[in-house]
């Protein structure tokens, strides 16, 4: 009970939270989470993208999720999420992200490497015009133990958001690192920072540029 209760304040901030970003980080391990078992993750960060000149800022962006162990190599993850598009002024309210894990390697190896796709959903309101966007993507994850308590993680995505009522398309690739720290057992603090390209239309318009994004989770492992 103790573990939810520490995420269940970042969760209410993100269903009471209009989004105005977008996550491309996955603040995930390679490791996949044991069968029969389900973990939470909850925190913030924040996201700088500068599209054609354009730059937006969000110094806040809450994040919280769920993901349960399928097989010993296999589980999935749903996440309060939005579509990977740059957005300065309007933006997508609170849509939902699914994926898929596989793990390659045994679990007992030090180096950890699995594979993985997205699905993410969302509405939003775009130059006055409300529609719905869809974005898959795909993921693959290094992972390295670097001790009982503390695991680094390298990531790259991809993700192509789709608006078909507006024709607004971007294509985001990019690449992560992150850190998993053990604060006890079944509950880590995962902070990790990466680097996007974006390439695209918006408005009928080329919208290509970079994002930074950062920020820190705080994951546990609910039974």
């Amino acid at each position: 009970m103790p573990k939810r209760l520490l995420l269940l304040a970042p969760l209410l901030l993100v269903w009471s939270t209009p989004a105005q970003a977008f996550w491309l980080l996955g603040f995930s391990t390679a490791e996949t989470q044991p069968a029969a078992t389900a973990g939470f993750i909850g925190g913030t960060g924040g996201q700088l993208t500068v599209v054609d000149g354009k730059t937006s800022f969000t110094p806040y962006l809450a994040h919280a999720g769920l993901r349960v162990g399928i097989l010993d190599w296999l589980d999935a993850g749903y996440r309060l999420c939005t579509v990977s598009l740059p957005y300065n002024e309007e933006g997508p309210t609170l849509g939902g992200e699914l994926d898929v894990k596989a793990r390659w390697t045994p679990r007992s190896w030090p180096v950890q490497a699995a594979v993985g796709a997205v699905f993410a959903n969302a509405y939003l309101d775009f130059q006055g015009q409300s529609s719905l966007a869809y974005s898959p993507g795909a993921f693959l994850l290094a992972s390295r133990a670097f001790g009982p308590s503390l695991t680094g993680t390298v990531e790259a995505r991809y993700a192509y958001s789709w608006v078909p009522t507006t024709g607004n398309q971007l294509h985001a690739i990019g690449g992560s690192l992150g850190l998993a720290i053990a604060l006890g057992k079944g509950v880590s603090v995962r902070p990790e920072i990466g680097a996007f390209d974006f390439v695209g239309t918006l408005g009928g318009a080329p919208a290509n540029g970079l994002g930074v994004q950062f920020g820190a989770v705080l994951a546990a492992r609910a039974f």
